[in-house]
């Protein structure tokens, strides 16, 4: 049966459908692009990088150790190489560094 313009009913409900199918498809990509943007703001998932977990495990671990005996110390006296390389040596190994005429921090 031919519509007053010419065109099917078969045909105006495929066109309808077309429409209908194009409305959802660019609803989906709207959703799911502003779901990407909005979403990963809201879950903190930035290029920022908390640093208290490594905060705490740097106050737990307490003594750090000579760069040259590499035992574990409480108190380190920190020198500069030649290189432009910090070092912290203990007490014991301080002559090292006399030695090579290097100067405290």
């Amino acid at each position: 049966m031919k519509d007053i313009r010419g065109v099917n009913e078969a045909q105006v409900r495929m066109i309808l459908a077309v429409i209908i199918l194009l409305v959802l498809v660019a609803l989906y990509i709207i959703i799911r692009n502003r779901r990407q943007t909005g979403g990963s703001k809201r879950e903190g998932s930035s290029n920022v990088v908390s640093m208290e977990r490594h905060r705490k495990r740097k106050q737990s671990s307490g003594e750090q150790q000579c760069s040259a005996c590499k035992k574990r110390n409480g108190k380190l006296v920190f020198y500069a190489e030649d290189n432009g390389t910090v070092i912290g040596l203990c007490k014991d190994c301080q002559s090292k560094a006399k030695k090579r005429d290097m100067l405290p921090l």
